[in-house]
């Protein structure tokens, strides 16, 4: 199974490194924010990466009976060439934020649902450096979506895992740029399409204490309108994340 991880693991990175190589890159995903709350008090802090160039933390609160929330960033880089030629950087942040309804334990005790707002501020930087040159390509987006997701919690609540797709829509905005005639193709396809639609489905495993868990996301990113080479969202994306979960209860349950 390890074995299998990894091999899934090279490839999603090595795909996403060729895509990007020569490419300005404008979007990067977050996982998916699944907290599993089940009763008001509920906290959420999860601290997750690819180990490679992805990294996201989020924390969440489930106020009352119902209620639940999360705030979250996520920051990526990733650099093509040397520092002897032509270098390429790409880094993208976003904050995200989730506002939404949970299906109470005592309605359910061991499958969980849960639905958000979804809203993500991000930001893209490209940079391009040799001798005797500096480019940028910087900018903004918006994400807004909903994101149900499916859960299963064990009774002794050490074991959890669960389905996610968030459902959004993507704008680009505040563009700046160094040199139109140098970013032509890349300035292209940022406006070939107002706005693009995403389905990012993940799934998730969890294994550990009550209150501390390891987890495990895989997952997928599609831009249904999107195409390879005209746009400026890959057709397909893939993501391996890892970390640590704490879901501790502020009112002492």
């Amino acid at each position: 199974m390890n074995k299998y991880f990894t091999a899934i693991g090279l490839t999603a990175v090595s795909a996403s490194l060729f895509l990007g190589s020569c490419k300005a890159r404008f979007y990067t995903p977050n996982r998916n924010p699944v907290p599993l709350y089940k009763n008001a008090g509920d906290a959420y802090f999860d601290l997750s990466s690819n180990l490679l160039n992805k990294a996201d933390f989020t924390a969440g609160f489930a106020p009352v009976k119902g209620l639940g929330t999360y705030i979250g960033y996520h920051g990526s880089t990733m650099s093509t060439g040397s520092d002897t030629a032509e270098k390429r950087i790409h880094n993208g942040e976003m904050l995200n934020l989730g506002l939404g309804y949970f299906v109470s334990e005592d309605i359910s005790s061991q499958f969980r649902f849960e639905i958000y707002g979804d809203l993500g501020l991000g930001r893209f930087y490209n940079k391009v450096s040799d001798v005797g040159l500096n480019q940028y390509f910087n900018g903004n987006y918006t994400r807004i979506g909903i994101m149900p997701n499916f859960g299963y919690t064990s009774s002794d609540n050490h074991f959890a895992f669960a389905y996610s797709v968030r459902m959004s829509s993507i704008r680009f905005s505040n563009e700046s740029i160094s040199s139109l005639s140098y970013w032509q193709d890349d300035y292209a396809r940022y406006k070939s399409k107002a706005s693009y639609g995403m389905v990012e489905q993940a799934m998730l495993f969890r294994v550990g204490s009550d209150k501390v868990k390891f987890q495990l996301q895989l997952a997928s990113y599609h831009g249904i309108n999107s195409d390879e080479v005209l746009n400026a969202i890959p057709r397909w994306n893939a993501s391996i994340m890892v970390g640590v979960v704490l879901t501790p209860n502020l009112y002492g349950r």
